[in-house]
């Protein structure tokens, strides 16, 4: 076992008897602190189970690791169960091992699926339990695990969880979270371990041709928020007051006005009024890119929309924005300022700074942290044909036009290249910034600001871990550069302020609450062991979150488990699925080709949110799913989630124009429902009254029937209510041919393995029933 140290044995004892939110700075050995508690746990309850979730696979490699180097737990018992492993395998794995290290899609997927159960599960870890917010995986699996397992305990690890006092005590509602550990770089049990960092923020001055294309960009921006005021839209036009955030927001007081418009000449304004939201959403983002990215950036972005507008893909704004005169001047120096090999002064900083290091100590690791990905694409190119800086991007999977993604076994297999010293530099976006223990990283420059505590936190704590680093902070001087910085100042100040108070609070009620420690149980029926308490503050503000649902407020119905829901598996990203599976509904996730739920062989269902209902009828997927849905099933029904004339840049007549056409040329049933909570509802509701009225199982034929003749006397038989491929095989084996199977009685047919009455019955009406 590794030696442990004075603080993580303090915060071991005192989560011993609780749900425990730890809150420790990076670089302490947190996952050391989980350690000790598996350990524990699995002495105490022997036959149980523990989780371990982190948010990527590479944090889940990292964690494994860690175990498997500093327990004596046999490897055997300790397995990685990832997207990668096909759910019988999965299942396979859980029965033998001990400890399993995760990601949360995992185990909400599993946990839907039935796939295996956790109500052996003595412990769950959640690291990076920052995310346990909104419709997070986390939060889903808090509450089933608080449900369903015998012996429930929770431990959250993080180095930042929020900057406000109500985000903090969301996370620990929704982790079930009755004890909070907190310790800072000034707690005396901690200060010995602490690595100094140097923090050093460098002013960068933007070169003249620079500030002559922010100028136009503002101006323009400027004219935008002019109008918008003038029509009650905005208080200010001052550039510096409005946020995107304000301009965001605008859309739906826009869609007020224009349904409550009192002639043509009122929505003709306000459809302005969107055209002037959108583009102006479009011009403060090319001023960020000149302004902290560099005219690269920029170019890429303007040649992307240029595409759109090439392939008729483009809408109406982006058309007269690119049109626009002054806009034309915006391109027309952007294009020369590349041309003249002027990218940004940053550029020129950065090479400085990490050549210096590198010459300095050739073993240096370096991290470098971008916000978009085309700074972390031109980054690269720039230092491929260095000798010193060997530099390679570490982006996330999603792969964005020509500009591939890394796989998570590509992101695991970059950072072994990265401690071998294969490279040197890490050129990184935002996942990056999240666990990842490299002890080598000596230097972290951030190329641009964050205005968020919590990911300005993460992104420091990759140095300093095990010996002094270093940090640099790259800053456009007079730019949102310096309003990011001290923002991000502000709300880690806040942070630092909302744990001072919990600590303290947490000190002045810890002798109350040991005395009466039966107070916080959760009213359960079943008995629970140790490490089961909630501590529910009744006085605690609730944070509003539209379109989520909270999953703590979600009870199950009682028999609901009776009742069969096949969902489609990508459905599993919306709250939906994981509504359902609260609810206590039976749920199957199949890869299905038609429909996004079935409720039974006659009735499938498509849901839409407002937004994809819009995205849908614009690319022309629409009708195609329609026409597929209704050409399977019986019963057709589109679930349609939001409203669609909201935040719409549809015309509203060719928006009534399709929702008419799917009611009365397809014969679809359209319904309405305001958010996944009352679609969650509809669906079970549908579940409840078809399936009430039959006992058959549901069974589902969207592949095609096969070539050879014996599996296709299969597939023919199987489709007959009630008799399965094994049970097709057995009626074959018995009569030899389809002839002998359809003029067999009732007596003959039951003689048949697996074959009773009912299923006989329904062979024998089928085969004599006369087409109408």
């Amino acid at each position: 076992m590794v030696l442990r140290r004075e603080y993580q044995e303090n915060i071991f004892i005192s989560c011993l008897k609780h749900n425990c939110l730890v809150v420790i700075p990076t670089g302490l050995g947190k996952t050391i602190i989980g350690l000790m508690l598996a350990v524990h746990r699995l002495t105490e309850i022997p036959e149980s189970k523990v989780i371990f979730l982190a948010p990527t696979k590479p944090l889940v490699e990292q964690h494994y690791h860690s175990f498997l180097d500093l327990t004596t737990i046999s490897h055997e018992s300790l397995k990685c169960i990832t997207g990668a492993t096909q759910p019988g395998k999965r299942k396979l794995l859980w029965d033998d091992l001990t400890i399993a290290f995760m990601t949360p899609q995992v185990l909400q997927n599993d946990i839907i699926s039935k796939t295996y159960s956790i109500h052996d599960v003595s412990l769950i870890i959640f690291d990076e339990c920052h995310r346990a917010v909104g419709d997070y995986a986390y939060c889903f699996i808090a509450k089933k695990y608080m449900d369903d397992s015998k012996c429930p305990q929770i431990l959250g690890l993080t180095a930042s969880p929020g900057s406000t006092k109500e985000k903090i005590n969301e996370i620990k509602e929704n982790l079930f979270i009755d004890h909070v550990e907190i310790r800072t770089e000034k707690d005396s049990d901690v200060k010995p371990y602490i690595h100094n960092v140097d923090n050093e923020w460098i002013k960068i001055k933007l070169p003249s041709e620079f500030l002559e294309i922010k100028n136009i960009l503002t101006e323009k921006l400027k004219d935008g928020y002019k109008w918008l005021k003038q029509n009650d839209l905005l208080d200010s036009y001052d550039v510096n007051k409005i946020t995107r955030k304000d301009i965001l927001k605008l859309n739906n007081q826009i869609n007020k006005r224009i349904s409550y418009a009192r002639d043509d000449n009122e929505k003709f304004q306000m459809f302005t009024a969107k055209k002037l939201a959108a583009n102006a959403i479009r011009l403060s983002h090319m001023s960020e890119l000149i302004e902290t990215q560099g005219v690269n950036a920029l170019k890429d972005y303007i040649e992307k929309n240029e595409e759109k507008i090439k392939r008729n893909t483009a809408n109406k704004s982006l058309k007269e924005l690119f049109y626009d005169k002054d806009f034309k001047r915006v391109k027309t120096l952007t294009f020369h300022v590349q041309s003249k090999g002027i990218v940004h002064p940053k550029l020129e900083k950065l090479k400085e700074l990490l050549s210096q290091q590198l010459t300095e100590n050739k073993d240096s690791r370096i991290l470098v942290f971008c916000h978009f990905r085309d700074s972390v694409n031109n980054i690269v190119k720039i230092f491929k044909e260095d000798d010193i800086i060997k530099a390679h991007k570490f982006v996330g999977q999603a792969t964005k036009g020509s500009d591939k993604g890394l796989t998570q076994k590509q992101q695991i297999n970059l950072l072994e290249d990265f401690k071998e010293g294969i490279y040197n530099t890490l050129i990184g976006t935002s996942v990056a910034e999240e666990g990842l223990d490299i002890a080598e990283c000596d230097l972290v420059v951030f190329y641009d600001v964050v205005p968020s505590a919590i990911r300005s936190i993460q992104r420091r704590g990759r140095t300093g871990r095990k010996k002094e680093g270093k940090v640099y902070v790259l800053m456009a001087e007079d730019t949102r550069d310096e309003g990011y910085y001290w923002a991000e100042k502000v709300k880690e100040r806040n942070m630092k302020e909302s744990l001072r108070m919990i600590k303290s609070g947490e000190k002045k009620s810890n002798s109350k609450q040991q005395k009466n420690i039966l107070n916080y149980a959760i009213p359960e029926k079943k008995e629970k062991i140790q490490g089961n308490h909630l501590d529910k503050n009744d006085n605690e503000k609730e944070v509003e979150r539209s379109e989520k649902y909270d999953s703590k407020s979600i009870n199950k119905i009682e028999d609901a488990n009776k009742f069969t829901i096949i969902c489609d598996n990508r459905e599993t990203a919306s709250p939906i699925v994981r509504i359902l599976s609260l609810l206590g509904i039976n749920l199957k996730l199949e890869q299905l080709p038609v429909a996004d739920y079935v409720i039974s062989e006659r009735v499938g269902i498509e849901r839409k949110s407002s937004q994809d209902f819009n995205d849908s009828i614009k690319d022309g997927r629409l009708f195609n799913e329609l026409i597929e849905l209704k050409n399977n099933f019986e019963r057709s029904i589109l679930i349609l989630e939001g409203d669609p004339l909201e935040n719409s840049n549809i015309n509203e007549n060719a928006l009534y124009g399709a929702i008419t056409s799917i009611i009365l040329n397809l014969g679809i049933t359209i319904y309405k429902t305001k958010n996944p909570e009352e679609t969650a509802t509809f669906l079970f509701q549908m579940a409840k009254k078809e399936q009430s009225e039959k006992t058959t199982q549901m069974k589902l034929r969207f592949e095609k029937a096969p070539l050879d003749l014996s599996h296709l006397l299969e597939f023919i038989i199987a489709g007959i209510p009630g008799v399965n491929y094994s049970r097709a095989k057995n009626l074959l084996n018995e009569f030899k041919t389809l002839q002998q199977i359809f003029n067999s009685d009732i007596p003959d047919l039951t003689n048949v393995d697996n074959i009773g009455k009912k299923i006989a019955q329904e062979i024998y009406k089928i085969s004599r029933y006369k087409y109408k």
